[in-house]
């Protein structure tokens, strides 16, 4: 009865995205672990069932199917926009402090035909290991924001960038460029790495870096934004970036549970790694793939200009 109540008021709280208003960690924390909560509704009703506890079994069982609800769409493919735009291939690879293989890296720069390259947690030393393992051949063009620890960020391109400044400084690195492409088909890229909310009093800046990253510009050029968002489409507070003229292309491809962060025992996996693209454009592909070294996933998207 105990854990059907503490299940029942999870799911209100989810429901009402009571995330939004409250700057509690345990809380923030709790909201990623919708998909997983949906599984133990799912056991416990049955559970209940079994033990004739028919009414809580009911109880439980809408809470579940009412939550699940919230997730199908992501295991949907969505309808895309009539793009005919130029074709660009985006990869984001939270590198875990710089440890993570270089040698896979530019192996899925080159095999998966990457054009971007967004790299949260850029350091020196892993700047020297990707350019000995080639990606300066393969990406020449780079905005580099590289530092001892996790603070750094970076961006490698196949075409000319331009520094711009879309934000104001945030906790960790978080660099805008114009992405150089051919004719007038030029994008505003942001690397991703927003504040995490491990503790109450980073919640209220996790929340406020979401909401100062770049809004989609829906008469000026198109926006992309990728990387490590610390936030999962179970969060109030990158539901309202999305909402705000983006999509996100794991979940326009149906792939939007694949997991892309993982610290077990310690962490399960979530989904807080993103490529999040101007509504305007059509996302025609998006896969993740393992990245020995890192905690975190690469995810590749392919995202069609409008």
């Amino acid at each position: 009865m105990l854990l059907a109540l503490v299940f029942l008021a999870y799911g209100v709280a989810r429901v009402l995205s009571l995330d939004e208003d409250v700057d509690l960690a345990f809380v923030v924390g709790a909201m990623a672990l919708t998909p997983y909560v949906v599984v133990g509704c799912l056991v416990l009703a049955v559970v209940a069932f079994l033990l004739r506890r028919r009414i809580l079994a009911l109880l439980v069982l809408v809470m579940a199917l009412s939550l699940g609800a919230l997730l199908g769409p992501r295991l949907l493919s969505e309808e895309q926009p009539d793009a005919d735009g130029t074709h660009l291939r985006i990869m984001a690879a939270n590198l875990y402090l710089g440890r993570a293989d270089a040698q896979t890296i530019v192996d899925l720069v080159r095999d998966e035909q990457v054009d971007v390259l967004v790299l949260p947690e850029l350091t020196p030393a892993e700047v020297s290991a990707l350019d000995r393992a080639g990606l300066a051949e393969l990406l020449p063009y780079r905005e580099s924001d590289d530092r001892v620890g996790g603070d750094g960020n970076g961006i490698a391109a196949n075409v000319p960038l331009r520094k711009v400044i879309l934000m104001p400084d945030t906790t960790l690195s978080q660099p805008s460029v114009v992405v150089d492409l051919p004719g007038r088909d030029d994008v505003q890229l942001t690397a991703v790495h927003v504040q995490p909310p491990l503790y109450d009093d980073d919640v209220r800046t996790w929340r406020t870096e979401l909401g100062q990253l770049p809004k989609s510009n829906p008469s000026g050029k198109v926006r992309i934004l990728a990387g490590d968002f610390n936030a999962t489409l179970d969060h109030a507070a990158f539901r309202d970036l999305v909402d705000r003229g983006y999509a996100d292309a794991a979940e326009e491809t149906g792939a939007g549970l694949d997991a892309t962060w993982s610290s077990l025992p310690t962490g399960p996996p979530l989904t807080i790694d993103h490529i999040v693209a101007d509504s305007r454009c059509a996302i025609s592909s998006y896969a993740v793939h393992n990245l020995p070294g890192s905690d975190h996933n690469a995810i590749i998207a392919e995202v069609i200009l409008p």
